[in-house]
């Protein structure tokens, strides 16, 4: 019995802690989700929440019939299972000397769990007060960036009411002076204003000084007071000891003749231009954001909503203004899910399929040893290219439409007349099959890509000027400033070539067989298509994979695929299962599986012009146009999107 009471003893003794933590609180100053009348608000253990599920089928390994099984165990009779058990002596001595057990030994566990809740008070009253803060410092940064976005857009008065009704400044009049300082050039008072901006002293305050000299240094040459700009070059820029090069250049600049000559080989427009803005800008990469608030800040955070909006709309195919009053969501009615037109005219399987920059005619590649021109327009045949004495496999419109490339397992390399439909000239430097081609964006130079390890480049009348001996070329292509190939190999490795320097930059290396490679319009991403039912896309600048593609049959053939709609957001492939697959791009969902084809589909392409339109080829000797519902008329023509 002793032993008992010491237990509870113990247990009121860690009780008073939480009791007297409570009673420090102030009701008045700290706003509580309820108020404390008397220690008995503390919530008993027993009411506490748990960490554990309330419903058991959330438990793992849960089956309903587990609590039938408890609750027939929990009776000795069909009597006892309705109404409460009731307890025999012999479990009430068993639970009292378990009791001394654990009041002796553990006496304090009482006292812990009142003092948990006192504890779990305190931090409920502590997260309401994060959370005022966080109210308080969101109202304050809205508020700011209010003041701005009123600001650029003129209505300054507004601008101050809002300021003064708020309390809360733009900046501190320091800030102010700052950026009044720079924009006028009094670079004094700008660099004895630097404690006012929490610049890191070990680093920053090097940068900034450098920057701020430098435009001051450039200054007074634009002005031809070369004395005094070389003493900052001497006493004020050299003993930062920051960027050396830079420096170099700098000095250089005390031989230009006159301020125009300055501006033009310093590639900076002066005092009266848009110099001082610039270099605030560039000084504001340093400075806390919560100092001196980004320029247009609102006007950004809307872009980045809008640009969320419609990244996250999983069939986004419109250049409609994306409001920002509810939530953007286009119709899949909007995408292109359904065929419009069936060109026929192939004999065997159709391997390639391309339309040309103008959109208005396409072009197909053939086993059975053609090529076709066919019209968007007329939705007939333009013209049959059949001078290929084996099949064709790949063709390339030139950038103004005029002429277009085939080639194919001939080994050789045709060049025809778009208008006429007559070849100009076969090229045979190749020894093996011709696998790729591709224009440079002037039209006087093209590209091709072979089996037979080499990879030339040729000018309009058939002359190679320059050849990349390597591995056997699956694909290629060419940005659209024309300095960039990349090539997909069959050593598994992307090959980036500078077509300036005729060198190879960079190779990237994947971990299977590569089939084909396409482009995206600003030529930064690579989309290419792998034999294990795989499509990566990588970033080139960066050399490294930022999304993968899963879902499409490949692997016994050349499968192709490429970006879509408008900006490009989805990526579409044809696959060995007779079906085109459609992802979106940045969320890589699989969003769409469109039959039609009867054979394996081998290569898709979107209409460079129309958003709505993308044409698929097949092993069923057919090429098919895709477009939404509704977009074509009775007679199998294209509607107007």
């Amino acid at each position: 019995m002793n032993e008992i009471c010491d237990g509870l003893a113990e247990s009121a003794s860690a009780q008073a802690p939480s009791q007297t933590l409570l009673s420090n609180f102030d009701e008045d100053q700290v706003p509580l989700p309820f108020s404390f009348a008397s220690s008995s608000h503390i919530t008993s253990p027993s009411n506490s929440s748990s960490s554990f599920p309330t419903d058991r089928s959330q438990t793992s390994g849960y089956h309903p019939r587990d609590e039938v099984d408890d609750y027939l165990q929990a009776s000795d009779s069909e009597s006892e299972s309705r109404s409460p058990k009731r307890l025999r002596l012999e479990e009430l001595t068993e639970r009292q000397s378990t009791m001394r057990i654990e009041n002796g030994v553990g006496g304090s566990t009482n006292g812990v769990s009142l003092n948990s809740n006192g504890d779990s008070q305190n931090a409920t009253n502590g997260q309401a007060l994060t959370n005022n803060r966080i109210q308080r410092a969101r109202r304050q940064e809205l508020v700011r960036l209010m003041v701005q976005a009123m600001q650029d857009m003129g209505y300054s008065q507004s601008a101050v009411t809002l300021e003064k009704e708020s309390g809360f400044p733009l900046e501190s009049a320091a800030v102010a002076k700052f950026r009044d300082g720079v924009l006028k050039g009094d670079w004094a008072l700008v660099e004895s204003l630097f404690p006012t901006l929490e610049l890191d002293q070990n680093k920053d305050v090097v940068v900034v000084r450098f920057l701020i000299r430098q435009q001051k240094y450039l200054e007074l040459l634009e002005t031809r007071h070369i004395k005094k700009a070389l003493i900052v070059l001497r006493n004020e820029l050299a003993p930062l000891e920051y960027n050396s090069e830079r420096l170099h250049s700098l000095s250089s600049f005390m031989m230009c003749s006159n301020a125009d000559d300055l501006r033009r080989r310093a590639e900076w427009d002066g005092a009266k231009g848009t110099s001082r803005q610039k270099l605030l800008v560039e000084i504001q990469k340093y400075i806390s954001p919560s100092i001196m608030v980004p320029e247009h800040r609102l006007e950004t955070l809307l872009e980045q909503a809008t640009t969320l909006q419609r990244i996250s709309c999983l069939y986004h195919n419109s250049s409609e203004y994306i409001s920002l009053y509810s939530d953007h969501v286009c119709d899949r009615s909007q995408f292109p899910s359904v065929t419009t037109h069936i060109f026929r005219h192939h004999s065997d399987e159709v391997w390639y399929v391309a339309f040309s920059n103008n959109g208005k005619f396409l072009a197909s590649a053939s086993r059975d040893k053609t090529a076709i021109i066919w019209s968007l327009e007329t939705w007939d045949k333009v013209h049959v290219l059949s001078d290929h004495t084996d099949c064709v496999s790949f063709l390339s419109w030139s950038p103004d439409d005029t002429k277009i490339l085939t080639c194919g397992q001939d080994n050789v390399l045709k060049l025809w007349n778009v208008e006429s439909g007559d070849c100009l000239s076969t090229m045979k430097k190749h020894e093996e099959p011709v696998t790729a081609c591709a224009w440079l964006p002037d039209g006087k130079w093209f590209i091709s890509g072979s089996q037979d390890k080499n990879t030339y480049l040729w000018n309009l009348d058939g002359t190679t000027i320059h050849k990349w001996p390597g591995a056997r070329i699956a694909d290629l292509a060419i940005n659209k400033e024309g300095t960039r190939m990349v090539a997909i190999c069959h050593d598994n490795k992307l090959h980036i070539y500078d077509l300036i320097t005729k060198k190879e930059e960079a190779t990237m290396e994947e971990n299977a067989k590569l089939t084909s490679i396409c482009l995206s319009s600003d030529c930064r991403y690579a989309l290419v298509n792998l034999s294990t039912k795989e499509i990566h896309l990588w970033d080139i600048d960066e050399r490294r994979i930022v999304r993968k593609y899963l879902g499409q049959k490949q692997g016994k053939f050349v499968i192709r695929s490429c970006f879509g709609g408008i900006d490009q957001g989805f990526i579409v492939s044809g696959s060995e299962d007779s079906k085109i697959y459609v992802w979106h791009r940045e969320h890589a969902d699989l969003i769409e599986t469109l039959s039609g084809h009867k054979g394996a589909v081998n290569s898709v392409n979107w209409s460079p012009v129309n958003p709505y339109m993308f044409a698929s080829a097949g092993d069923d000797n057919t090429i098919r146009i895709w477009g939404p519902p509704g977009s074509a008329d009775h007679n199998g023509k294209m509607k107007t999107p």
